[in-house]
Protein backbone atom coordinates (compact mmCIF):
# COMPACT_ATOMS: atom_id res chain seq x y z
CA UNK A 1 0.00 0.00 0.00
CA UNK A 2 1.71 3.25 -0.62
CA UNK A 3 2.38 5.60 1.67
CA UNK A 4 -0.27 8.76 1.50
CA UNK A 5 2.46 11.49 0.10
CA UNK A 6 3.24 8.16 -2.83
CA UNK A 7 -0.22 8.42 -3.64
CA UNK A 8 -0.22 12.57 -4.10
CA UNK A 9 2.84 12.11 -6.53
CA UNK A 10 1.00 9.34 -8.30
CA UNK A 11 -1.60 12.01 -9.01
CA UNK A 12 0.36 14.43 -9.93
CA UNK A 13 2.30 12.19 -12.20
CA UNK A 14 -0.81 11.48 -14.25
CA UNK A 15 -1.66 14.95 -14.12
CA UNK A 16 1.33 16.12 -15.31
CA UNK A 17 2.19 13.70 -17.76
CA UNK A 18 -1.81 12.77 -18.77
CA UNK A 19 -2.78 15.90 -20.76
CA UNK A 20 -0.84 18.31 -22.89
CA UNK A 21 1.46 20.72 -21.49
CA UNK A 22 -0.49 24.05 -19.60
CA UNK A 23 -3.88 22.93 -20.26
CA UNK A 24 -4.73 21.96 -16.69
CA UNK A 25 -3.46 24.20 -14.17
CA UNK A 26 -6.30 25.13 -12.57
CA UNK A 27 -7.84 22.64 -10.44
CA UNK A 28 -10.89 22.90 -8.23
CA UNK A 29 -11.35 20.48 -5.20
CA UNK A 30 -14.76 19.72 -3.50
CA UNK A 31 -16.52 17.36 -1.71
CA UNK A 32 -20.33 15.78 -1.61
CA UNK A 33 -20.48 16.86 2.29
CA UNK A 34 -18.48 18.54 5.06
CA UNK A 35 -15.98 16.17 6.28
CA UNK A 36 -15.30 14.18 3.20
CA UNK A 37 -11.87 15.41 4.13
CA UNK A 38 -11.53 17.85 0.79
CA UNK A 39 -9.25 20.35 2.12
CA UNK A 40 -6.35 17.67 3.80
CA UNK A 41 -6.60 16.29 0.22
CA UNK A 42 -6.42 19.32 -1.76
CA UNK A 43 -3.31 21.04 0.84
CA UNK A 44 -1.88 17.59 -0.11
CA UNK A 45 -1.98 17.42 -3.66
CA UNK A 46 -0.44 21.83 -3.65
CA UNK A 47 2.21 20.76 -1.44
CA UNK A 48 3.18 17.75 -3.71
CA UNK A 49 2.89 19.95 -6.70
CA UNK A 50 4.85 22.29 -4.99
CA UNK A 51 7.86 20.09 -3.78
CA UNK A 52 9.24 20.39 -7.43
CA UNK A 53 11.18 23.50 -7.60
CA UNK A 54 10.36 24.01 -10.82
CA UNK A 55 6.47 24.64 -10.41
CA UNK A 56 4.83 27.48 -8.34
CA UNK A 57 1.74 26.72 -6.85
CA UNK A 58 -0.58 28.78 -6.01
CA UNK A 59 -3.55 27.63 -3.18
CA UNK A 60 -6.92 29.45 -2.99
CA UNK A 61 -9.77 29.24 -0.02
CA UNK A 62 -12.66 29.46 -2.73
CA UNK A 63 -14.87 28.54 0.60
CA UNK A 64 -16.38 31.94 1.50
CA UNK A 65 -18.59 30.23 3.65
CA UNK A 66 -16.74 27.84 5.97
CA UNK A 67 -13.08 28.68 5.51
CA UNK A 68 -10.20 26.20 6.73
CA UNK A 69 -6.73 27.10 4.90
CA UNK A 70 -6.08 30.15 6.89
CA UNK A 71 -6.11 27.79 10.07
CA UNK A 72 -4.43 24.89 8.72
CA UNK A 73 -1.24 27.34 7.77
CA UNK A 74 -1.98 29.48 10.52
CA UNK A 75 -2.14 32.97 8.85
CA UNK A 76 -4.62 35.88 8.77
CA UNK A 77 -7.64 35.41 6.52
CA UNK A 78 -9.02 38.83 6.95
CA UNK A 79 -7.13 39.89 3.41
CA UNK A 80 -7.72 37.34 0.77
CA UNK A 81 -9.71 36.53 -1.94
CA UNK A 82 -12.82 38.90 -1.35
CA UNK A 83 -10.50 41.66 -1.31
CA UNK A 84 -9.36 40.99 -4.90
CA UNK A 85 -13.23 39.92 -6.15
CA UNK A 86 -15.02 42.72 -4.35
CA UNK A 87 -12.62 45.81 -3.66
CA UNK A 88 -10.66 44.90 -6.44
CA UNK A 89 -6.83 45.30 -4.66
CA UNK A 90 -4.57 43.36 -5.88
CA UNK A 91 -1.49 43.67 -3.59
CA UNK A 92 1.71 41.04 -3.63
CA UNK A 93 0.74 40.62 0.65
CA UNK A 94 -2.06 38.45 -0.56
CA UNK A 95 0.07 36.07 -1.82
CA UNK A 96 1.53 34.34 1.53
CA UNK A 97 3.89 31.95 1.18
CA UNK A 98 3.82 28.91 3.27
CA UNK A 99 4.79 25.53 3.76
CA UNK A 100 8.02 24.11 1.51
CA UNK A 101 9.18 24.68 -2.06
CA UNK A 102 6.95 27.09 -4.07
CA UNK A 103 3.86 27.45 -2.46
CA UNK A 104 1.73 29.82 -1.96
CA UNK A 105 -1.67 30.72 -0.11
CA UNK A 106 -4.59 33.18 -0.54
CA UNK A 107 -6.87 32.88 1.85
CA UNK A 108 -10.61 33.42 1.28
CA UNK A 109 -10.45 36.99 3.24
CA UNK A 110 -13.55 38.79 4.77
CA UNK A 111 -16.87 36.27 4.69
CA UNK A 112 -19.15 37.18 2.33
CA UNK A 113 -23.05 36.72 2.11
CA UNK A 114 -22.85 36.34 -1.64
CA UNK A 115 -20.52 34.11 -2.76
CA UNK A 116 -22.43 33.54 -5.58
CA UNK A 117 -22.33 36.99 -7.15
CA UNK A 118 -18.57 37.16 -6.55
CA UNK A 119 -18.07 33.68 -8.30
CA UNK A 120 -20.38 34.67 -11.23
CA UNK A 121 -18.54 37.86 -11.58
CA UNK A 122 -16.49 38.81 -14.52
CA UNK A 123 -13.91 39.99 -12.09
CA UNK A 124 -13.37 36.24 -10.98
CA UNK A 125 -12.89 35.35 -14.35
CA UNK A 126 -10.20 38.06 -14.83
CA UNK A 127 -8.71 37.35 -11.62
CA UNK A 128 -8.11 33.19 -12.29
CA UNK A 129 -6.69 34.11 -15.93
CA UNK A 130 -4.04 36.25 -13.86
CA UNK A 131 -3.30 33.79 -11.35
CA UNK A 132 -3.57 31.62 -14.14
CA UNK A 133 -0.52 33.04 -16.34
CA UNK A 134 1.45 33.74 -12.60
CA UNK A 135 1.84 30.46 -11.82
CA UNK A 136 2.58 26.84 -12.91
CA UNK A 137 -0.91 25.33 -10.96
CA UNK A 138 -3.36 27.07 -9.11
CA UNK A 139 -5.77 24.44 -6.66
CA UNK A 140 -8.85 25.79 -5.66
CA UNK A 141 -11.10 24.72 -2.23
CA UNK A 142 -14.14 24.69 -2.26
CA UNK A 143 -17.28 24.14 -0.47
CA UNK A 144 -19.76 20.68 -1.20
CA UNK A 145 -21.40 20.02 -4.74
CA UNK A 146 -24.47 19.03 -2.78
CA UNK A 147 -26.29 22.35 -1.84
CA UNK A 148 -23.78 24.73 -2.60
CA UNK A 149 -24.48 26.08 -5.72
CA UNK A 150 -21.32 28.31 -5.95
CA UNK A 151 -19.13 24.98 -6.21
CA UNK A 152 -20.49 24.13 -9.87
CA UNK A 153 -20.15 28.19 -10.96
CA UNK A 154 -16.37 27.36 -9.97
CA UNK A 155 -16.27 24.19 -11.78
CA UNK A 156 -16.97 25.43 -15.20
CA UNK A 157 -14.67 28.28 -14.88
CA UNK A 158 -11.62 26.06 -14.13
CA UNK A 159 -9.24 23.72 -16.54
CA UNK A 160 -10.39 20.72 -14.36
CA UNK A 161 -12.59 19.08 -10.99
CA UNK A 162 -11.42 16.54 -8.39
CA UNK A 163 -13.92 15.00 -6.58
CA UNK A 164 -13.14 13.75 -2.90
CA UNK A 165 -15.27 11.17 -1.93
CA UNK A 166 -14.88 9.77 1.93
CA UNK A 167 -13.95 5.54 1.74
CA UNK A 168 -16.77 3.77 3.94
CA UNK A 169 -19.45 7.05 4.28
CA UNK A 170 -19.90 8.50 0.55
CA UNK A 171 -22.76 6.48 -0.95
CA UNK A 172 -22.66 5.70 -4.07
CA UNK A 173 -25.35 7.19 -5.21
CA UNK A 174 -24.17 10.60 -3.97
CA UNK A 175 -21.05 10.05 -5.42
CA UNK A 176 -22.22 9.70 -8.67
CA UNK A 177 -24.85 12.32 -8.22
CA UNK A 178 -21.95 14.83 -7.15
CA UNK A 179 -20.32 13.85 -10.58
CA UNK A 180 -23.47 14.51 -12.93
CA UNK A 181 -24.25 17.94 -11.42
CA UNK A 182 -20.50 19.00 -11.91
CA UNK A 183 -20.64 17.79 -15.80
CA UNK A 184 -23.96 19.01 -16.46
CA UNK A 185 -22.82 22.06 -15.26
CA UNK A 186 -20.12 22.25 -18.09
CA UNK A 187 -17.17 21.33 -15.67
CA UNK A 188 -14.87 18.78 -16.64
CA UNK A 189 -14.37 15.96 -13.85
CA UNK A 190 -10.50 14.75 -14.00
CA UNK A 191 -11.14 11.86 -11.37
CA UNK A 192 -11.85 11.01 -8.27
CA UNK A 193 -10.00 11.03 -4.88
CA UNK A 194 -11.04 7.71 -2.45
CA UNK A 195 -10.14 9.61 0.75
CA UNK A 196 -9.34 7.26 4.28
CA UNK A 197 -9.05 4.15 2.86
CA UNK A 198 -9.43 1.47 5.48
CA UNK A 199 -7.14 -1.51 4.87
CA UNK A 200 -7.94 -4.80 6.87
CA UNK A 201 -4.99 -7.05 5.03
CA UNK A 202 -1.45 -6.63 5.94
CA UNK A 203 0.68 -3.63 3.99
CA UNK A 204 2.78 -6.49 2.74
CA UNK A 205 0.46 -7.94 0.95
CA UNK A 206 -0.43 -5.27 -1.10
CA UNK A 207 2.65 -4.54 -2.41
CA UNK A 208 2.25 -7.61 -3.85
CA UNK A 209 -1.06 -6.85 -5.44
Amino acid sequence: MPAPSDRFQEVKTKLVTGFPLGSVKTILFTGTAYGDGCTTTAVSFAKTMAQNCRHNVLLIDANLRSPRLHEVFNVDYNQGLTDLLIKEEEKSSLYKKVGHGNLYLIPCGKKTSEPMAIFESTRFDKTLKLMREKFDYVILDAPPVTGYAETKVIGKKVDGVILVIESGKTRKQVATRAKQEMEDAGAKVLGVILNRRKHYIPEWIYRRL
